[in-house]
């Protein structure tokens, strides 16, 4: 094979910049790949587990820095994982998903805190949802 070949195939081979798993395909061998709207071709994800947890506006002011906490699956709440506080991310957002409870508005704001998931035996899964508990005092 000549230089120029060789060039051209690394041109072509897909690499990845970053450590990681694969999480999702979305394009096969053979497919003309354009450049679909709001769909990545593959999706990538750190090998790392976090859970971000969403601390209800009306919850901040128990929340302390650095507190212990458990996460359990849904479905499965005899199962508790451990997990390790990592961050806080200071920006109090409107909050994503609501559970439907019957204090919870539309309006229901939101701070956000990384926990790291322990080592487990438990699989968990990049997306899934888990319920968190926090020991605040």
């Amino acid at each position: 094979m000549n230089r120029w070949t060789e060039t051209e195939l690394e041109r072509l081979e897909v690499k990845a910049s970053v450590t990681g798993e694969v999480l999702q395909v979305n394009v096969r061998p053979g497919e003309y790949v354009g450049t679909p709207a709001n769909q990545p071709l593959v999706v990538l994800g750190g090998t790392r587990k976090h859970i971000r947890v969403d601390v209800d506006e009306n919850d901040i002011a128990r929340f302390r820095e650095g507190l212990p906490a458990r996460a359990k699956r849904r479905g499965e709440p005899a199962i508790e994982i451990p997990l390790r506080f990592v961050r806080i991310e200071p920006l109090v957002i409107p909050k994503k998903s609501l559970a439907g409870g019957t204090m919870e508005r539309v309006d229901t704001r939101a701070l956000q805190v990384i926990y790291a998931v322990e080592k487990t035996t438990v699989p968990l899964y990049m997306g899934q949802q888990v319920d968190v508990f926090l020991d605040a005092e």
